[in-house]
């Protein structure tokens, strides 16, 4: 069985996502309330050279505090 999203109401937006506060019927006929956040359209770029190698982001993430190869990518 499905969830059936009945409403949502913005709680909180930015210029990069938005969050939405959504009653949730459930199955068996309860109701819950449920954060679901909304992210605007995103776009990421592949650059491959000549040799076949993939240009990659080195950076740091301060939330996890650790460092990790991305793609350039980014909001529309």
């Amino acid at each position: 069985m499905q969830w059936t999203n009945l409403s949502e109401q913005n709680v909180y937006q930015n210029r990069w996502f938005r969050v939405n506060l959504a009653d949730v019927e459930l199955p068996d006929g309860s109701h819950l309330d449920h954060f679901v956040i909304r992210l605007r359209p995103v776009a990421a770029a592949t650059v491959v050279n000549e040799a076949d190698e993939v240009l990659l982001l080195w950076r740091h993430r301060f939330i996890t505090d650790s460092w990790g190869w991305e793609l350039a990518a980014g909001v529309v």
